[in-house]
């Protein structure tokens, strides 16, 4: 057994005791100091209380390394004893005085409601003054090589061309702050004017001015204005790492002995920030040390500062990282600081990323990572502490590039320039709303109006039973149906869970009574229309339909009957208890059922009967040919009806005959009838129990499944419904996904809070927060929390009028607006599945501190779930299990499902729900 080596020099039992009192700050009751020498660790203690508290902590800490009878620790090279020496004095030396250091920080507990103020007292933000500052920025990396200075250069790049298409000018100051391997100084030296002062001097100045600091800042920015440079309107200046090499090997004064000087532990970013306030500039972009160098740790741990940090997403730096992180959240501003714009979380860029990158199941695992490393309070929801994580890919042009000009050439159009355009967008927003937002005081109630007509319009369409909702959104199961039967009689059969939109799409055929009709809708100028002649006939209908949805269906099979020249000669009525009569009857067997339902539709379309006196599909067709009628029976409403099918046997033959007629059309030329079923997903399981995935695939072009595209577009259409927004319903079809994106941040912004805050971007917020973990998202659900957030407003209308007025939605109601919403999916849900019901009932007794998410299988018992019921909360989305690396499964839940049934989220665990959410809305 190999013997761990734990004290080999005096430095180990330092690093102990650092470790155990906080850096000093948490010292035994009774002891004021305790200091680790070559030859000795002093203790100084109050009264002889102090000395037996320090002995007692000395026993835990180094267990039978402590030798109490002599007084020492004994080290573990040779018999070397390290004395332990106690001096009772009266000194009151107070807590020991921190830096911003990795060797001062690394000491600290991470407690999440610890801030920075309780670390280093109060800090004062950079604005003391309504006199505005620059805004500062700084880039770092833990390893070289990974992209830092091409974004930087790249965010300035982005900064100066959004400011000339805005007219705007602004000024920038770039500082290349790595001393050991400095870049931006290289490329510089290529251009014309270069700067004669560098940032060595700049820090030599400040730490040793012969003259006031003041002075002194005006002498050095009087010498950096010398090598300004015009770039379209706008003003940049650069302070290089070095005039010349023989700088770089002879650095006395460096970033770390600002922050020890008599300027205080924050002296180098304020001595930066003054610098750009004496300038005038509007920006700063510093170019920071990569790895844990106190270089950069002075300026890295200021939240004052906003840090971008770089990591391309290998294990090497990811571990770096998620280090750096780990020490960074050790002094973690307040949230209200942050919302308040006073301090900064920092924010990521995963860079270099290929699509094999990208497609890896490590590369979540990555995301999740940093995420947990930033430990800080967690949000509601679906937010960990603010730490905006963004991704850049990989482009080999980027790979050998040694000037500015270049730069500027090269990053045009790579995925590096377009997320520093997204940032720049949010830096200028100001800038670009200032007039915007003026005029819109006075237009509050405008605003409101559009409020109320988005809350009426969410409310028409919520529930298709309703058969208020006129119009029809194209969705792509929609135009594939449509396009499959331009030339023929639809046979298909359109699969969706509950809430997916089975019934709207049901209705909105029904109401154009012809298949032609429909087809021109759907198709537009890519149909040849022709003369009407399928006629839609609504067969079976849900059960709930009102009064405006059942004129519709009368009306269309009101169609059918003055075709066939006959007058009410299909009694809905009667057809249902028929239906009923044979499901109470067991001994049908699938035979049975199938010449029943053949029989059904003969009689609805008065079908002549066949040499042996029965219906059949060849006889129905033959009938309907001799009459030169064509119709196209649509059915729904089936769970409805089919109450029993996960238990009872009559349902699953009957309902299965059903589903098998569109198959068996096919199998008749000339065919004069056809058929649309819309069946609810979850039935699907309980009839095919080998060959479901073979049943979905015949009929998969038409399954009402909702992704992140047909979501963004189901948002537009209804603002277009409600004509908000100036979207069109007509050129939703003309634009990409991102055009929609960016049309709907005038529904509800860029980011849950200011557009530039680095809050959750809004939309990417609402899809996850509506996605299951069987990565399905419903239209129902959709709709619904547009409704919640739009009635939220409009009954606090005067509150968010101030706080919103360049949206209709502000973001607290749209955050309000997920319990509801979530309130009604388990409700549904409960209708949807008998067993989630009973098990929904068997937890309403157990108290709400037991219910949380991660649990374990041990848990589960706690809250009422075993096997049976894990695997049925699996399928149906609402929990997932995750394997962990011990080989044990912990189970998480979507928070379209958490904030309904009322389960808490255990601290930390949100990193792993936002992974796995993302992992389901990609199957």
């Amino acid at each position: 057994m190999r013997v761990t080596l734990k004290f080999l020099t005096w430095l180990d039992v330092n690093r102990v005791i650092r470790r155990n009192t906080q850096n000093g700050r948490d010292l035994p009751l009774g002891v004021s100091r305790m200091e680790c020498f070559s030859d000795a660790l002093e203790v100084s203690t109050d009264n002889a209380d102090g000395e037996i508290n320090a002995i007692l902590k000395f026993k835990d800490w180094f267990r039978n390394w402590y030798l109490e009878e002599t007084n020492s620790i004994q080290l573990d090279l040779g018999d070397a004893l390290l004395p332990v020496e106690f001096i009772e004095e009266n000194i009151n030396s107070g807590r020991k005085e921190l830096y911003p250091s990795w060797s001062d920080i690394s000491y600290l507990s991470n407690n999440p409601s610890q801030t920075i103020s309780d670390i280093f007292g109060l800090l004062r933000p950079f604005e003391e003054t309504s006199e505005k500052g620059p805004s500062f920025f700084a880039f770092y990396s833990f390893k070289g090589g990974s992209g830092r200075t091409l974004h930087l250069a790249a965010h300035w790049i982005a900064l100066i061309e959004k400011a000339a298409g805005l007219k705007k000018k602004i000024k920038t100051l770039i500082i290349d702050a790595d001393l050991e391997a400095p870049g931006l100084t290289y490329w510089d030296k290529l251009e014309s004017n270069n700067p004669n002062i560098s940032f060595i001097d700049f820090l030599e100045v400040y730490h040793y001015s012969p003259i006031d600091i003041d002075d002194s800042l005006k002498k050095i920015a009087e010498e950096i204005r010398k090598s300004g440079r015009q770039e379209r309107g706008c003003t940049s200046y650069f302070l290089p790492a070095c005039i010349d090499d023989n700088q770089l090997l002879d650095t006395p004064i460096l970033p770390e002995h600002l922050s020890r000087g008599i300027n205080g532990r924050w002296a180098c970013s304020e001595a930066i920030y003054q610098l750009g306030k004496e300038l005038g500039v509007d920006y700063i972009l510093v170019d920071l040390r990569a790895g844990l160098s106190e270089i950069s740790s002075p300026i890295l741990f200021d939240p004052r500062v906003q840090r971008i940090l770089i990591t391309p997403a290998s294990e090497q730096s990811i571990s770096g990282m998620s280090l750096v992180l780990e020490q960074i959240s050790h002094i973690t501003p307040s949230d209200t600081e942050v919302s308040e714009g006073k301090y900064f979380d920092p924010s990521i860029i995963i860079s270099l990323l290929t699509k094999e990158i990208k497609e890896l199941t490590v590369f979540e695992d990555f995301q999740e990572r940093l995420l947990t490393s930033y430990q800080g309070n967690e949000r509601e929801p679906l937010e960990p502490r603010n730490l905006e994580i963004r991704t850049s890919d990989f482009a080999q042009e980027l790979m050998n590039i040694n000037s500015w000009s270049e730069a500027a050439s090269k990053l045009q159009g790579t995925s590096v320039m377009r997320i520093a355009q997204e940032w720049a967008s949010t830096q200028l927003l100001e800038l670009k709303q200032a007039d915007i937002s003026i005029s819109n005081v006075s237009d509050r109630n405008d605003k409101l109006d559009d409020v109320k007509r988005l809350k009426d319009i969410c409310g028409k369409y919520e529930f298709a039973e309703s058969g208020e909702g006129k119009e029809l959104l194209i969705t792509e199961p929609i135009r594939n149906l449509a396009q499959s039967f331009t030339t023929g009689i639809p046979r298909a059969i359109s699969i969706g869970a509950k809430g997916a939109g089975k019934t709207f799409m049901y209705l909105q055929i029904a109401r154009f009574k012809y298949w032609e009709k429909f087809l021109e809708k759907v198709l537009g100028n890519n149909y040849l229309s022709s003369s009407p002649s399928i006629n839609v006939y609504p067969l079976l209908e849900p059960k709930h339909v009102q009064p405006p949805a059942k004129k519709i269906i009368s009306e269309a099979r009101s169609e059918v009957f003055k075709k066939m020249g006959t007058e009410d000669s299909f009694i809905y009525s009667d057809c249902i208890d028929r239906i009923s009569t044979n499901l109470a009857n067991s001994s049908l067997n699938s035979v049975d059922w199938s010449k029943f339902w053949i029989s059904e539709i003969g009689n609805a379309v008065c079908s002549e009967l066949d040499e042996h006196g029965e219906h059949t599909l060849l006889s129905i067709n033959r009938s309907l040919q001799d009459r030169s009628l064509k119709f196209t029976f649509l059915i729904d409403g089936l769970e409805d009806i089919f109450t029993e099918v996960y238990s009872n046997p009559s349902h699953k033959i009957a309902l299965r005959e059903l589903l098998d007629i569109p198959r068996r059309l096919l199998e008749i030329r000339h065919i004069s009838f056809g058929i649309i079923i819309l069946v609810r997903r979850d039935f699907l399981s309980y009839l095919f129990d080998q060959n479901l995935k073979q049943f979905e695939s015949q009929y998969k072009n038409y399954d009402l499944y909702w992704n992140e595209e047909s979501f963004l577009r189901l948002v537009f259409w209804i603002c277009s419904q409600a004509k908000i927004i100036g979207a069109q319903n007509e050129n939703g079809d003309e634009l990409s996904c991102e055009e929609i994106r960016d049309r709907l941040q005038k529904l509800w912004g860029m980011k849950l809070g200011a557009d530039n805050s680095k809050e959750a971007n809004t939309s990417n917020w609402v899809f996850a927060a509506l996605t299951d973990f069987q990565g399905r998202i419903q239209a129902r659900d959709i709709v619904r929390i547009l409704y919640h957030a739009s009635n939220i407003t409009v009954n606090s209308a005067a509150k968010a009028a101030q706080s919103y007025i360049n949206r209709v939605l502000p973001p607290q109601s749209i955050r309000d607006s997920l319990k509801p919403c979530s309130e009604s999916k388990v409700e549904e849900t409960t209708q949807e599945y008998p067993q989630f019901k009973t098990w929904l009932e068997s937890i309403k007794s157990i108290p709400s501190a037991n219910l949380s998410v991660p649990f374990d299988l041990h848990d589960a018992g706690k809250i009422g779930i075993d096997q049976t019921s894990i695997k049925m909360l699996e399928d149906i989305g609402a929990i997932y299990g995750d394997l962990q690396k011990d080989g044990t499964t912990k189970y998480y839940m979507p928070e379209i499902f958490r904030a309904g049934l009322g389960f808490t989220l255990l601290k930390g665990a949100r990193p792993r729900v936002l992974v796995l959410q993302r992992k389901a809305s990609k199957r």
